[in-house]
């Protein structure tokens, strides 16, 4: 289960999937509501329920964000829980003691990396010094042997580059556990700043399977979220197969019904047809 505690958040990125206008008019969950929620999980379901991701905004910006994580923790010991987070808070190494201290083992923050040149991250965030945070960050989790996926948001800002910013993660992120490269949803901020952030398939794909074969081989888990099969070469697809999120985000086009392997692929986001609008760049896959 994926739940915001909170909607506020000390970044505004142009490619933030929510409208950050509307920040104003949503209201922190009480307390008492997450803990309903925390205390609605069973761990043995092996369904949606069997774990909880804290997301926001920012979650580790709210005040008694740790609180929370306590509870957590005390009511399912052994129960794998994660973060979305954009790793600044934990450039504060007392911070980063507090996470090792509570989260235990059985858990992995998920933080959104957008360049290996603080100039790129720090304008897609819109707040000067966010890379140097980040990255800090990052370093202080990796010492205290916490879990990390890295999520590489991929976009116009940063797709040129990725095969720099793998090679960057691989001499100075050693210790991260997953790296992600992710096809942006493009709603909110994201749709908003369009013109700034949607780059086709046909452009960026070559780009990330470049960065994907800098790290192939390395200690780490690696993937591609929400990057259609027909839209990356063969030897790709076991890091891209499969659907990370629910159908009513995603889609298929006529063509696909006729595709071999349209059981296991990640689909098209509606929102990315929304602007795409390009048939060709799909293709109904015959024999694999």
């Amino acid at each position: 289960m994926d739940w915001p505690i909170i909607f506020e958040c000390n970044e505004n990125c142009i490619s933030c999937i929510y409208d950050t206008r509307q920040r104003g008019n949503q209201g922190t969950p009480f307390l008492g509501e997450v803990k309903d929620v925390v205390d609605s999980l069973d761990p043995e379901s092996n369904g949606e329920n069997d774990h909880i991701t804290f997301t926001g905004g920012e979650p580790t910006i709210r005040k008694n964000f740790f609180s929370i994580l306590e509870y957590t923790r005390e009511q399912y010991p052994d129960m794998y829980m994660a973060i979305v987070t954009n790793g600044r808070t934990f450039s504060q190494e007392e911070k980063a003691d507090k996470l090792a201290e509570v989260v235990g083992d059985n858990f992995q923050a998920g933080v959104a990396f957008y360049s290996h040149r603080p100039e790129v991250h720090d304008a897609v965030t819109r707040v000067e010094g966010s890379w140097e945070d980040t990255f800090q960050g990052l370093k202080n989790l990796i010492e205290r042997g916490i879990r990390i996926e890295l999520r590489v948001i991929v976009g116009r800002y940063n797709y040129k580059h990725l095969e720099e910013t793998a090679e960057f993660i691989k001499e100075e992120l050693s210790g991260v556990e997953r790296v992600t490269f992710i096809n942006m949803k493009y709603t909110g901020n994201a749709y908003r700043n369009r013109e700034r952030v949607f780059v086709k398939y046909e452009d960026c794909n070559p780009e990330v399977q470049k960065a994907v074969d800098v790290l192939e081989g390395e200690d780490l888990e690696l993937r591609m979220f929400h990057f259609p099969l027909c839209t990356i070469e063969e030897d790709y697809w076991d890091y891209a197969k499969g659907v990370t999120k629910q159908d009513q985000e995603l889609m298929l086009l006529d063509r696909c019904e006729r595709c071999a392997v349209r059981d296991m692929c990640p689909k098209i986001w509606k929102s990315y047809w929304v602007i795409s609008q390009d048939e060709s760049e799909f293709e109904a896959i015959k024999n694999v």
